[in-house]
């Protein structure tokens, strides 16, 4: 079966890279599966799950949006963060969550933009943590 090369960069540096079967990755606008000699492409990416299947395995994330780049050969991610499924700290995303719905409950103290990109990220976690 035919693959494609993934590599998956963040600001700390190279997270992965290697062949991979295909990803799922969500836009703003849609939902998306990457596949061997899919079209080229530079898309957005927002905070959302990220499915890799690889073989018999669908491994998930949460990251924290970014960009995808499709090119021949090779398709890039640069992601602000990334978070694999068994790499999650569940108490500590519940912490996140509580405190970004405290602070949205108390809008004169807080920055509401950053409460509520708080809030999405914990959920985010908390999602595929539980899937």
């Amino acid at each position: 079966m035919k693959q494609l090369h993934l590599e998956i960069l963040t600001l700390y540096g190279k997270y992965f890279a290697g062949d991979v079967d295909w990803i799922q990755i969500k836009s703003e606008d849609f939902l998306m599966q990457i596949l061997p000699n899919h079209a080229p492409l530079v898309s957005s990416l927002v905070v959302s799950k990220m499915v890799i299947k690889n073989g018999m395995h669908e491994d998930l994330y949460a990251i924290g949006g970014g960009i995808v780049k499709v090119e021949k050969g090779v398709t890039t991610l640069l992601l602000n963060s990334i978070e694999g499924k068994h790499d999650i700290d569940i108490n500590r995303a519940n912490d996140a969550k509580d405190r970004a719905e405290k602070r949205l409950s108390n809008k004169d103290e807080y920055d509401e933009a950053r409460a509520k990109s708080a809030l999405e990220r914990a959920l985010n976690r908390i999602s595929v943590y539980n899937s």
